[in-house]
């Protein structure tokens, strides 16, 4: 019989109680509905006092730079998207692309364009007339040299579902804006689905220092704590474990290429399941845990998989995970909170001893993490609740981290260590430059979260200021059509801000620094918002609610009249008035006139 406090409720009456537990993302979509809504009888959030966060640090730090978006449908033709991507498959890789893969960048070089102008049958690709077509190169470019198949995503239905970084599970239902999840799905010939225009968004980082007060608890906290305090002012406190921990983390093998990396891992799982020792082994990707598995089917090892390709599975391979003599392959799904019960679930006794005498379960790392809080998690699947446990990670020289950021002193090693494949470098230069790589990325990491946090502060204080507006209009009974201008206003200034922000970098190279930039012309436009929503308010207010669908919404108001020839511009075209930027390339519409 179902319990009372178990029955389905609404989110108004969730919201209502005293303690609400729910996911990050539900509560920021949620704050964002409830400033769309029509009616104070449609929002649910009711004020923000105090958070507690589980796993704080996934939270407020791996997810910060991802913004919760809520947008409508826009009108882009698709087949563009297949055509450019056909294109950029014809590409060469080292002459007609510049891969900057510690960015994430991409840019086309002459060579290139002139490769892409010679496909397309067109003179020039950055004229007047071709002007729409830069937008679908640039988004085609990045969905085919950055984003990976089984890495960054995976095809599953005839769609695109992203693959979080930092947990390897699905996100269903987010996509990526700005095209680059319509070239994704032209790349890997999937329906194209039609963009979309943003109609509220808000970062993790900004959602959450919404509350008066936030707490937060995980097990991985230490190596972040300078972030955690310079951006919540929140401190970090180390919480002794509740029983002496066992587990012997041992030294990482270092190997000269892939190759031999994976043939010790493999000879590893090999020595220890012959012991009946169990065996979780983490992976970066699906696409390297699909190598692992294949790997030990060549060699007749029993083992479970678990992805996001086949979670469903998740929680039945995870309950016996740790029974004498299991393999498991998994991603970072099995790192964050997964509780892997020695002898197999449900417990039994006998089998949990067994297992402890063989050395408890053993985890072995594939590869380092770009955070080592990542890694310490997978560490920390071993040895829970004092029990014994072990963890040992394999390295190559070739791994990403150390390939994309070990800087020219490992380049140097790879050439200078002359020594066979199947060897292990034991070398204190090695292991300092491993921990020096991933120093590296976790400050390069940091810096970005907080150079975005920066701008979005400048958004931040105008969503507010037009939230808090909106809401007074609403407690006033105003209808649905000066809540429609002021929703329709907010859209297009949150692209305007959009197309700011990427301007606002290119200014550097004029000595000006971008952020002064954004907030300075940011706030002249928040200034222009308003005063246009004022005048559209007091011309309903006039002429009725009829008057809401003659009011010019789409100009401002200091906006001079352009000719004809800017008529049916796009947004990422080149500009008519043949204004170039620093690299000669003609600048985009939304950055020169159109801004």
């Amino acid at each position: 019989m179902q319990k009372e406090f178990l029955r389905p409720v609404s989110r108004k009456e969730a919201y209502n109680t005293h303690i609400l537990y729910g996911t990050n993302h539900e509560f920021g979509f949620d704050y964002l509905r409830d400033n769309l809504a029509v009616s104070p009888d449609h929002q649910v959030q009711r004020g923000h006092n105090f958070a507690i966060i589980d796993e704080v640090d996934s939270i407020l730090i791996d997810e910060a730079r991802t913004p919760l978006i809520i947008s409508a449908p826009d009108t882009e033709s698709s087949a563009f998207y297949k055509t450019f991507s056909s294109v950029v498959k014809r590409l060469d890789r080292d002459r007609d692309v510049a891969i900057d893969e510690k960015h994430r960048s991409v840019q086309i070089t002459e060579a290139g364009i002139d490769h892409v102008e010679k496909v397309l049958n067109i003179k020039d690709l950055y004229s007047a007339e071709n002007s729409r077509l830069v937008h679908y190169l640039e988004e085609s470019l990045k969905a085919e040299f950055l984003f990976k198949k089984d890495k960054d995503y995976v095809v599953k239905n005839n769609e695109i579902i992203i693959v979080d970084q930092f947990t390897g599970r699905l996100m269903h239902g987010r996509r990526y804006s700005g095209g680059l999840h319509q070239a994704i799905e032209a790349k890997e010939n999937v329906l194209v689905q039609q963009e979309s225009r943003t109609l509220a968004k808000i970062s993790i980082q900004n959602y959450f220092r919404l509350y008066e007060k936030i707490a937060g608890m995980t097990g991985t906290a230490q190596t972040s704590a300078e972030e955690f305090f310079k951006v919540y002012n929140l401190r970090v406190v180390s919480v002794p474990t509740n029983r002496p921990l066992l587990r012997k983390d041992l030294p990482d093998l270092i190997y000269k290429n892939d190759e031999a990396k994976y043939k010790a891992i493999i000879e590893e799982i090999r020595s220890r399941n012959k012991e009946g020792q169990p065996i979780l082994i983490g992976t970066p990707s699906i696409e390297k845990n699909e190598l692992i598995s294949s790997l030990m089917r060549q060699v007749g090892l029993s083992h479970e998989v678990l992805n996001a390709k086949n979670h469903e599975r998740e929680g039945e391979i995870i309950a016996q995970a740790g029974r004498s003599g299991s393999i498991t392959v998994a991603t970072n799904m099995a790192g964050r909170g997964v509780d892997i019960i020695l002898g197999g679930n449900p417990p039994d006794v006998l089998e949990a001893e067994n297992v402890r005498n063989c050395g408890g379960l053993h985890v072995i790392g594939t590869e380092r993490h770009e955070a080592r809080r990542i890694d310490n998690q997978l560490r920390g699947r071993a040895g829970r609740q004092g029990d014994a446990g072990s963890s040992q990670f394999f390295l190559s020289l070739e791994d990403d981290i150390l390939r994309i950021f070990g800087g020219d002193r490992i380049k140097g090693l790879m050439s200078a260590l002359n020594m066979p494949d199947d060897m292990p470098i034991e070398s204190s230069l090695v292991s300092k430059s491993v921990a020096q790589a991933q120093a590296r990325v976790e400050g390069f990491n940091f810096d970005a979260r907080k150079h975005l946090l920066e701008y979005d502060d400048v958004l931040n204080k105008q969503r507010k200021a037009i939230y808090e507006k909106r809401q007074k209009l609403l407690g006033e009974g105003k209808s649905p059509q000066a809540l429609q201008i002021v929703d329709v206003l907010w859209m297009e200034h949150l692209e305007n801000m959009d197309s700011l922000m990427d301007s606002v970098r290119l200014r550097a190279y004029d000595q000006r620094e971008p952020l002064l930039e954004y907030r300075r012309e940011g706030s002249e436009m928040f200034v222009v918002l308003m005063s246009r929503v004022e005048e559209a308010l007091m011309m309903i207010s006039k002429e009725g609610d009829k008057a809401s669908m003659n009011v010019p919404i789409l100009a401002s108001p200091s906006k001079p009249a352009l000719g004809p020839e800017f008529d049916n511009v796009g947004r990422n075209d080149p500009c008519p008035c043949g204004a170039k930027d620093e690299d000669g390339k003609p600048r985009k519409y939304k950055k020169c006139h159109g801004a």
